[in-house]
């Protein structure tokens, strides 16, 4: 099954090649015909819309769900029992994945079933807002660069193994959602990276890896974006000089990038105030999201969502 708008462009362009006679009168049964296929599909309620989340570890998620029983207990049960209306499949390194398969969005679903990443608070976000056949889509992958592993053809022939592999894990749950009855439509990309390439030596290319990184998924996609296009969210990497050590730079690259594209959107998550030092108590991941700061996160993507891409 192609994406609906795909059938539609080839109706409208089957109408106005034959649609008229020789003399310049139109041809009413063809063009009822036509009428008449391209309504069944306008018609069809079916949509699922599509968020896909890529990135390093604080998208693949390292932050421990334990911990939201002291930071955020009025929640921490909804979380765990998690979104029925919000459905997910992921594949996480180590191997860690949904097999393939779609599962309500909870806790659970990061590096390991101990951990979580934003799909939690993307989720709640979905839930309360009442919206309809979304699907996740996460593939995610810690300690990985833009300049390597998510290296888009643009930028280099071929592309990076997990540009390669994100490509085609997107395309199979597609084919997924697909298989279930429905229209997928893709909304937008949510970005979470960009910390390893603060520290690597390739920070004064991030702003063009970004730029082409956008534009590639966008033209591999294509089949299956929404017609308004396909949304990019970026959120900025934590400002800790110690840790990240160019993090100005790649902040600056994706609010660029995001201030010259009308579709994408910068979250500050720093100015936000997200935190990466209380957790684990007594012996801190300062490379990681605390419990309550990767649940803002997630929120932070979701009201963009709603507000913009989510029907």
């Amino acid at each position: 099954m192609r994406n609906k708008h795909f059938y539609l462009l080839l109706l409208i362009a089957t109408v106005l090649m034959t649609g008229c006679s020789e003399n310049g009168q139109q041809n009413s049964s063809i063009t009822q015909s036509s009428e008449s296929s391209t309504s069944s599909v306008i018609e069809e309620n079916n949509v699922a819309q599509v968020v896909i989340l890529l990135g390093q570890s604080n998208m693949e998620g390292h932050t421990w769900s334990r911990f939201l029983t002291n930071t955020m207990a009025d929640k921490a049960a909804e979380f765990n029992t998690g979104y029925d209306d919000v459905q997910i499949a992921f594949h996480n390194s180590g191997d860690y994945t949904s097999g393939g398969e779609f599962t309500s969005v909870k806790l659970g679903q990061g590096l390991s079933m101990n951990q979580f990443g934003p799909e939690v608070g993307i989720a709640e976000v979905l839930h309360n807002a009442n919206k309809e056949n979304v699907f996740l889509l996460k593939y995610a992958h810690g300690a990985t660069s833009l300049s390597g592993h998510w290296i888009s053809p643009s930028s280099r022939r071929d592309g990076g193994p997990l540009y390669r592999g994100a490509l085609q894990f997107v395309l199979n749950s597609i084919n997924k959602i697909e298989d279930m009855g429905y229209y997928p439509e893709i909304k937008a990309i949510c970005w979470m990276q960009g910390e390893d390439d603060s520290n690597n030596g390739q920070h004064d290319n991030y702003y063009t890896y970004t730029k082409n990184f956008v534009k590639d998924l966008r033209e591999d996609l294509i089949l299956y974006m929404d017609l308004d296009g396909i949304g990019f969210l970026d959120a900025a990497i934590a400002a800790l000089d110690s840790v990240w050590r160019q993090h100005v730079i790649i902040n600056n690259a994706k609010q660029t990038n995001a201030s010259e594209d009308p579709l994408s959107f910068f979250i500050d998550t720093n100015k936000e105030g997200l935190k990466t030092n209380h957790e684990p108590v007594g012996s801190v991941d300062i490379y990681h999201y605390d419990s309550s700061s990767m649940i803002k996160l997630g929120r932070l993507f979701g009201e963009l969502l709603v507000e913009h891409f989510i029907n």
